[in-house]
């Protein structure tokens, strides 16, 4: 809660300051209070232990939070500038969070009254957060009637969310003012993590079918409806899935931990730029003039250079997988990180090809039958369409004998060759595809940016990609697509509330991680991973549950 003081979310809420951050603080008790995710650890919550804990931390927190904040109002009415320090730390915003006038901070004529007032809302926001636990608790331990009704309810929301797109994008509504375009952006990312939520949602055969229509007669009908702005953070999204739908061949199907797939990510975009820029290349101009091609236009187009992207990317997995065939784990990650800062570096160094931190510039964007396709719309729809081939490819992929093999590699390698598994083909054929995967989608991006710069592939990008495959789920192909609107959207949808957006995410995260530490949509090998498949029922004897579990393990009941 300090962190937040810091940054100045005080000022934006005014007298609402710290009740709104009590509310917070809330929040995070109930977190740290339910003491685990399954059902059973907030069903062995006792409420006299768990409420005196909720007080005693919210007790402690408001103390110490009042302490903290006495002595930097002390520090301000003694003349002393916070601000060069911390950045936020500004008598407006300490005035905003007591409810009192900026003059009453530098003249430092606070009542203990007001820091009282901190200490109480605090440890009220403890006792709420073990309330919420216990509420829970209540809720969980009776059965809940289910109305057939409500099962539609998050069917039919990706289409009301649809409908509300096109409503805010009408002329005349004025909902949300200012900020109408970020709240438009955001119930487009929502609409589609709903559609893919309900998707899974539905019923197996005809219903999953229809609204699978449904759906992406929505998604495919979004660009058109978007502004420039809108489908600009949409396409960049949707080329960071289809970077993140090939890093998740690599770590979540073949268990192999990739730091460095930003390098394949960077061969892409270098080779189509080198094949529709070549006039950036002084290297490359003088070798084409030389043979009398001129190398003032571009050398091939965007679709024609596809294959041979996707066979440079190919080749560097190859390249990258033929070395580290003998490594695991940490290993693995060292030495994969250090491959993609050497190609970042060479990309930086060799100037006379890559024309070093300048960069290749002007290059050729997508053309369709005489049409540019380089427009923000255009190349979310590309991103879409590339996203769509490459889930389908990994869908059939994870489903294949190959597939099988990547699992039992990532289960245990040495089980898997004994069962006959060639594992240096299969880790080749893991490397060679994911980067196939990242090469398109670096060619896509290339094209969006039509300049590209040694600095556009730094380690952050890997982290970027591996991020988003851990926070949307290992292994879960529609967790690829939430993890990448979460990671990648959702910062640009918090652009507008400028100063504490990194704060507001960084806290989203944290929470996320604490609720689902197995992603947004783990993959079902993964979620039985972190959580047992079957919990005992309070109050059930041993020799109940081992009967109960019998049918699922072969374990006999009078066992």
């Amino acid at each position: 809660m300090t962190y937040l003081i810091l940054v100045g979310v005080p000022l934006r809420l005014g007298d609402l300051a710290l009740p709104v951050l009590a509310g917070v603080m809330a929040l995070f008790f109930w977190l740290a209070l339910r003491g685990g995710k399954s059902k059973q650890d907030v069903l062995n919550r006792q409420p006299a232990p768990l409420f005196a804990t909720g007080v005693s931390a919210g007790l402690t927190a408001g103390l110490l939070t009042a302490v903290l904040l006495s002595i930097f109002v002390n520090l301000t009415s003694s003349g002393v500038r916070l601000q060069p320090i911390f950045d936020k730390m500004t008598p407006q915003n300490l005035a905003a969070l007591y409810g009192v006038m900026p003059g009453a901070i530098l003249g430092g004529e606070l009542s203990p009254l007001a820091w009282l007032q901190q200490a109480l809302l605090l440890t009220v926001a403890g006792g709420v957060g073990a309330a919420l636990v216990l509420v829970e608790r209540w809720i969980r331990a009776r059965p809940v009637p289910r109305l057939a009704a409500l099962r539609w309810i998050p069917l039919l929301l990706p289409i009301a969310l649809f409908l509300f797109v096109i409503w805010l994008g009408m002329p005349g509504v004025t909902f949300g003012g200012n900020n109408r375009g970020t709240i438009r952006l955001l119930a487009a990312m929502v609409t589609i993590g709903s559609g893919i939520l309900a998707l899974r949602a539905a019923r197996p055969g005809r219903e999953r079918q229809l609204l699978s229509l449904l759906y992406l007669a929505g998604v495919a009908y979004l660009p058109f409806t978007l502004d420039q702005f809108q489908n600009s953070v949409l396409g960049i999204v949707f080329i960071f899935v289809m970077m993140g739908l090939g890093l998740n061949i690599v770590v979540g199907f073949a268990g192999l931990l990739d730091l460095g797939y930003v390098a394949f990510f960077a061969i892409g975009a270098y080779m189509y730029a080198f094949l529709s820029a070549p006039f950036s290349s002084p290297w490359l101009s003088a070798q084409l003039q030389s043979l009398g091609i001129p190398a003032n236009a571009p050398l091939l187009s965007f679709w024609m250079a596809l294959p041979i992207t996707m066979l440079a990317g190919w080749i560097g997995g190859v390249l990258l997988g033929i070395p580290v065939l003998r490594l695991r784990g940490d290993y693995l990650a060292i030495v994969t990180l250090g491959f993609g800062e050497i190609i970042r570096l060479f990309m930086l160094n060799l100037a006379e090809l890559t024309n070093g931190p300048r960069g290749l510039l002007n290059i050729a964007p997508p053309y369709l039958f005489g049409y540019n396709l380089g427009n923000p719309r255009d190349i979310f729809i590309l991103g879409l369409l590339g996203s769509g081939v490459i889930a389908f490819s990994a869908y059939r992929l994870d489903n294949s004998r190959l597939g099988r093999a990547w699992i039992a590699m990532r289960e245990d390698q040495d089980v898997a060759q004994a069962t006959g598994i060639n594992i240096v083909r299969t880790k080749l054929l893991a490397f060679a595809i994911g980067a196939l995967f990242a090469a398109l989608a670096g060619q896509l991006y290339a094209a969006r940016q039509t300049n590209i710069f040694p600095e556009n592939f730094s380690l952050f990008v890997s982290i970027d990609a591996l991020s988003l495959v851990i926070v949307g789920g290992m292994g879960s192909i529609p967790g690829v697509v939430l993890g990448a609107l979460a990671l990648k959207g959702l910062p640009e949808v918090l652009r507008g509330v400028d100063e504490y957006r990194i704060v507001t995410f960084a806290a989203l995260l944290v929470i996320m991680m604490i609720v689902r530490p197995e992603g947004i949509i783990p993959s079902t090998r993964r979620r039985r991973e972190l959580h047992e498949e079957v919990e005992p029922v309070v109050g059930e004897d041993v020799p109940s549950v081992l009967e109960r579990l019998a049918p699922e393990r072969g374990v006999r009941g009078e066992e």
